[in-house]
């Protein structure tokens, strides 16, 4: 069909060629007529066709159009400006969990390698692999004929030297037997009596019992009735799964927000729907220097034992809540590298785009740490046909007036909280104002007290010395009362004395004459040394008196 289309328009195209080029159109024509009419023919039927054709796909031409042209459902176009629906909600406040995300392994509270003490066939196999057990139940019997006999051989054995040895006591008791042959006897005993325990220990290892309650595991290799194992072959395992231990490392920077007690959540890949509970039993006392973090270790409880010894697990530590937090759902972040940003919707309805920095993550939300206020609208689904300063409308009213009516609710409480720590703080100032006060008040009393009492002592010190002053003064007056009889008693004496004194001088005045002038000059001497002494002891005895 199309190798016939090509032909007919192949013709038609050297038809007019020649038309074109030939100088003698109209011999042309006549020569050519047949020719000329089937090339007519085609020519109206390819114009006829092609116009059936536009008719036919013009509504569908136009609808495609409108469809490309035409804008969403949830947006208009409106002069040159376009209104975008999206989907928003009001930044909250909120609380959220401090959290330490990391990854452990799960351990078994308890668990043991159960193995053979003893080279021998196993006789019996008494529990059933995968169940539970109890402490003390027998699990495994080895043959022990061989042991029952050592054990009768020494048993007898001990028996004899029993007897040997309360035979000899008896007769040493008495005397009649020597103190070699009692210890030789007594020796015989203790010895017999250590092979006798050693035996039925050996036969107590022919019955292995279960250490704990646990879950028995499936027997290894070789461990079959009637099979012989060796010595310290394994056997069984037997784990005690009711409580699971997780350890998991916790990064240094983050020793001082840990502690015994903290909750943990912990997830499995076998249970991604269950999130399993516990709390922090131990932290190690030192960090690994390779990769700078601690070992924590954390109780799971496991009563109904879907937990397994050696699962995987993503570990959440929660080291404690902030309450306060601006939170916005995690669809509202949106990132470029490590630029984070949200689109906000103003009073006008406009969006714009606004940088933030986020924090933790939880079932609420997402914290935002900074570029954000609480009450601002933030767009949760849209966002790619928002541009800066564009319209939009809010198509989710009713989750957006949720958000605002939850809004409300915690901003009251919020203020009503600051106001009652406002409350209290101001009652506490005023007490302590009060209590300043009196504390002043208290002050000022014990100063005046101490100043009354100060007077009190200097009025009384003064009186003590005015008291002393006139003692003082009637003293002396008194002692210068006395000084003046003395020197009146004093006088007649001199005079006396000066007559005693003219009297020698006379009587001695031939002597006087005698002696050589050496001779007088020193009796002068001597009465003015005297004279002098006389006038100072007089002088003395003054100055006391005046004292």
């Amino acid at each position: 069909m199309l190798s016939k289309i090509k032909d007919i328009l192949k013709s038609c195209f050297l038809f007019w060629k020649a038309f074109v080029l030939n100088s003698d159109k109209k011999k042309f024509l006549q020569k050519n007529q047949s020719a000329f009419k089937t090339q007519l023919i085609v020519l109206l039927a390819t114009l006829f066709a092609s116009f059936v054709l536009y008719s036919s796909l013009r509504p569908a031409v136009r609808g495609t159009c409108r469809i490309i042209l035409q804008s969403d459902n949830d947006s208009l176009d409106v002069g040159m400006g376009r209104i975008a629906g999206v989907e928003a909600k009001r930044a909250v406040l909120g609380t959220t969990l401090r959290e330490i995300k990391s990854i452990g392994t799960l351990k078994a509270n308890a668990e043991v390698v159960i193995k053979s003490e003893i080279a021998g066939k196993i006789s019996e196999i008494l529990f059933t692999e995968g169940s539970e057990v109890k402490k003390g139940d027998t699990l495994i019997k080895f043959e022990d004929d061989l042991y029952k006999a050592e054990k009768g051989k020494y048993e007898a054995e001990y028996i004899l030297a029993k007897s040997e040895y309360e035979r000899v006591d008896s007769l040493y008791k008495k005397n009649v037997g020597s103190k070699k042959a009692y210890d030789e006897a007594y020796a015989k005993m203790q010895a017999s009596k250590a092979q006798l325990e050693s035996a039925n220990a050996q036969l107590n290892r022919t019955i292995i019992k279960a250490p704990f309650d646990g879950v028995i595991g499936i027997l290894r290799g070789s461990a079959t009735p009637g099979n012989i194992v060796q010595q310290q072959t394994e056997l069984v395992y037997l784990v005690d799964n009711s409580t699971v231990r997780v350890e998991f490392t916790v990064p240094a920077k983050y020793v001082d927000d840990i502690a015994v007690g903290q909750n943990v959540e912990i997830t499995v890949d076998a249970f991604k729907d269950r999130v399993f509970s516990g709390t922090v039993d131990a932290i190690d006392s030192e960090i690994d220097t390779r990769n700078h973090s601690v070992l924590v270790r954390a109780i799971i409880p496991n009563k109904a034992g879907n937990l397994k010894h050696g699962m995987f697990a993503n570990v959440n530590l929660v080291t404690g809540e902030k309450s306060d937090v601006i939170l916005i759902d995690e669809d509202a972040l949106l990132r470029e590298g490590a630029i984070e940003y949200v689109w906000i919707i103003d009073e006008k309805g406009r969006a714009y785009r606004k940088r933030i920095l986020s924090g933790a993550k939880n079932a609420n939300g997402v914290e935002v740490l900074a570029g954000l206020k609480a009450g601002e609208i933030v767009i949760t689904t849209g966002q790619l046909k928002c541009t800066e300063g564009g319209k939009t409308k809010i198509l989710n009213k009713e989750e957006f007036d949720e958000s605002t009516k939850e809004f409300e609710s915690t901003s009251k409480k919020t203020t009503k909280e600051s106001d009652e720590t406002k409350d209290k703080e101001t009652k506490k100032a005023e007490g302590v104002t009060e209590d300043s006060k009196s504390q002043e008040e208290n002050a000022k009393d014990e100063k005046t007290d101490k100043v009354k009492e100060e007077e009190k002592v200097s009025d009384s010190q003064t009186k003590e010395a005015s008291e002393s002053t006139e003692k003082a003064t009637d003293e002396t007056s008194a002692k210068e009362n006395n000084d003046e009889a003395n020197d009146e008693k004093t006088e007649p004496k001199d005079s006396e004395k000066d007559e005693e004194t003219s009297k020698e001088k006379g009587e001695s005045g031939d002597e006087e004459s005698k002696t050589s002038d050496d001779g007088k000059t020193s009796d002068e001497g001597a009465v003015k040394e005297s004279d002098k002494s006389s006038d100072s002891e007089s002088s003395e005895k003054q100055e006391s008196g005046r004292e």
